[in-house]
């Protein structure tokens, strides 16, 4: 939906652009039949309806109004700070493999992404809005013309008719008022079958459509009342040229005696009438047969325009080396223009770009990633504090730090480079092909580019509990053949905290020949282990995670869809709260482990025996330091009701502080429940 957003508010700017030029153009060719004015406006709907365009050397588009919000070419990725509590020791070495972060809607990093959040939700309102008036009007207006009746064919009259109009989509009827002359009737009639075998009927509901999608745009609105008036005054030229100039006067005595000063039109979209008498008549009155050498200049004219609003302008043919130089200057504006910055860049070099890579398969056209490293020189070194990411060598800053270097990522479109974005060497493997592959599949799926789910087909979502106590999930796919032969592999795995990270094979050849391999080899009789999803689950989250689990402590879903892998898996933690305040949204939390009787292969481990649990559990605190975790708004607190026989009731955060302020030392046991990166719920513990 985001982006579904995104490419109709790009639309919206392109098509603004477009009707400015339509109401210029259409002012220049006041003088010539309205027909060719009329006809410009298909080119508004297309620049609104249409996502895509073909590239013309005539295109009238700027190339700076091209889609601005789909992709961001900034040089630093923003960054989402969580104060939760870190993965166990662990799984360090996978973490270091290809992230994708989603942060939590309660603390996007952008304020731009809070407010397309709330204008989608603005937008949908104002197309319900618009339609539920539509269909009420639409519905209202055909009861009201039941008793209408039929003269011949399409053609029905109808007692206290303001204004004659056409009704319908499929089956259009023309409705007139009763006790029109016959004079009166035949002009009016030819109009309006005119409407109708140009199908202007079905033309003005699409076109109010398209204003019910764009309605937060006003030159939307002034394009369809223009279009409309287009569409009345062509009509008029055609009934003149159809029945001699002769009629002028008594056709605009007919419009003159049936205006009412207020539009019919406005009661339904699927219904339109006569309107704008005043100009209707002064065009008529006015209207002389074009030349021939008038109308073959305005077909061509049309033509020429049509072509350069349609089309988008050919990118400029900007080498890779002139993208890697306009990111470097990015960069020295960034630094520059930092709050913190004290300095200039009083020079620049690129001391190394070259390419490294090139994937297909991902994309329509192959992609390619290139490596680029260069210097700038500050006029005093000793003022500079350098950002994350960037370090100073001799006096020169580079860009090379704990997120490594910059490597940028170009797709090709008619033999021309496209910059799509930067990703960085420290953050993925770069080694192999695989690792490459799979770097660039989760720079394209955090822009949009590519879909949350790398083979489609069966799923298996597997819930597992991590060292710490919370719980992870793995979503297991078939790469190659689905079914009871196809073989299943780990496609990503999620944390509570909502970071998805991406399994890369270790392996030198592409990762759908890998795999291709593994299925050959299965199909063979070796590596049984592979065709049962659960053995893969427990063999990957004991290599790759390093984390002791067996089989009776996984969950799997046999039904799930890469759709329910997104919603982030719950973690519930028992442990102790401390320092947590009405104005503060965190507080620290000591993580406990419970161990009752049942648990006695973890008891004999941990040496602990029965006599040293006279109640029936054990409290075992392993950790010696805190967890930091935050609350919201919306986060739920519960407490012990000892009035209602002991049972948990609900608490707001101030009673829930005040409980706590009772006991002395630790406090109560708390179970608190975690979600992308947040404490939904805190509940004390019933022993």
């Amino acid at each position: 939906m985001d982006v579904l957003f995104s490419h109709l508010l790009n639309m919206s700017l392109t098509g603004s652009y477009v009707i400015v030029l339509v109401i210029v153009a259409r002012l220049l060719l006041r003088k010539v039949p309205k027909i060719f004015s009329y006809a410009l406006w298909a080119v508004v709907l297309f620049r609104l309806v249409c996502p895509f365009s073909f590239q013309s050397i005539f295109s009238l588009i700027p190339l700076d109004n091209q889609p601005v919000l789909l992709e961001t070419q900034t040089s630093q990725i923003p960054q989402t700070q969580s104060v939760v509590a870190p993965v166990d020791q662990t799984l360090n070495h996978s973490l270091t493999g290809p992230v994708l972060h989603v942060p939590d809607a309660h603390y996007s990093s952008d304020p731009l992404d809070v407010v397309l959040d709330i204008g989608k939700y603005v937008w949908l309102f104002g197309i319900a809005v618009l339609l539920m008036y539509s269909i009420v009007t639409t519905v209202r207006l055909y009861r009201n013309l039941k008793p209408a009746q039929p003269v011949s064919r399409n053609i029905y009259e109808m007692q206290g008719l303001a204004t004659p109009f056409v009704f319908g989509i499929f089956k259009p009827k023309i409705y007139l008022p009763a006790g029109l002359g016959e004079h009166e009737r035949s002009y009016i009639l030819a109009h309006e079958q005119i409407h109708i075998r140009r199908l202007d009927h079905i033309i003005k509901p699409i076109a109010f459509a398209v204003v019910c999608v764009h309605w937060f745009n006003p030159l939307v609105w002034i394009a369809f009342y223009l279009m409309s008036e287009d569409m009345e005054l062509s009509c008029d030229e055609r009934v003149i040229k159809q029945m001699g100039s002769g009629i002028k006067k008594d056709y605009s005595i007919s419009l003159l005696s049936l205006s009412t000063g207020r539009r019919f039109m406005g009661c339904s979209p699927l219904a339109f009438g006569e309107n704008n008498t005043k100009g209707r008549i002064r065009n008529i009155l006015s209207y002389k047969k074009p030349a021939f050498w008038v109308v073959i200049v305005a077909m061509i004219a049309v033509a020429a325009l049509s072509v350069g609003l349609m089309s988008n302008p050919k990118p400029s043919s900007l080498t890779v080396e002139d993208y890697a130089q306009q990111f470097v200057e990015q960069n020295i504006t960034s630094l520059e223009n930092n709050e913190w910055s004290d300095f200039k860049i009083v020079d620049s070099k690129i001391t190394k770009f070259e390419k490294i890579a090139e994937v297909g398969g991902l994309l329509s056209s192959p992609l390619e990633i290139w490596s680029l490293e260069y210097r700038l020189k500050p006029d005093e070194i000793s003022k500079v504090t350098l950002p994350v990411g960037m370090n100073a060598i001799d006096g020169l800053i580079t860009e090379d730090g704990s997120m490594g270097k910059p490597l940028l990522v170009f797709a090709y479109e008619d033999s021309a480079p496209q910059y799509l974005g930067v990703i960085r060497s420290g953050e993925n493997d770069m080694t192999s092909k695989a690792g490459q592959e799979m770097a660039l599949r989760v720079f394209l799926e955090g822009k949009g580019r590519l879909s949350h789910e790398t083979y489609s087909g069966n799923h298996r979502i597997v819930k597992f509990p991590l060292s710490t106590g919370e719980t992870s999930q793995l979503l297991l796919s078939q790469p190659v053949v689905q079914g009871d032969t196809g073989i299943w592999c780990v496609e990503r795995w999620k944390d509570t905290n909502g970071n998805e990270y991406y399994p890369t094979p270790n392996t030198d050849v592409r990762i759908a020949e890998y795999y291709l391999n593994l299925q050959n080899q299965a199909d063979s009789g070796e590596h049984p282990e592979l065709l049962d999803p659960l053995q893969v689950a427990v063999q990957y989250i004991k290599d790759e995670l390093g984390q002791p689990v067996s089989r009776d402590e996984l969950v799997m879903d046999d039904s799930a869809t890469a759709a329910d892998f997104a919603v982030t898996p719950e973690s519930n933690l028992l442990g102790y709260i401390s320092n947590l305040g009405m104005k503060d949204d965190t507080f620290d939390f000591d993580n406990v482990e419970w161990l009752t009787l049942k648990d006695s292969e973890r008891l004999k481990k941990l040496k602990i025996t029965p006599a040293e649990m006279p109640d029936g559990y054990y409290i075992l605190n392993k950790y010696t330091y805190k967890d930091l975790y935050k609350v919201i708004d919306e986060t739920q607190y519960s407490i012990v009701d000892i009035e209602n026989k002991g049972d948990l009731r609900t608490a707001s955060k101030q009673q829930f502080i005040e409980y706590l302020e009772q006991y002395s030392g630790d406090g109560p046991l708390c179970i608190i429940s975690i979600r992308n990166g947040v404490v939904t719920g805190i509940a004390q513990k019933l022993t």
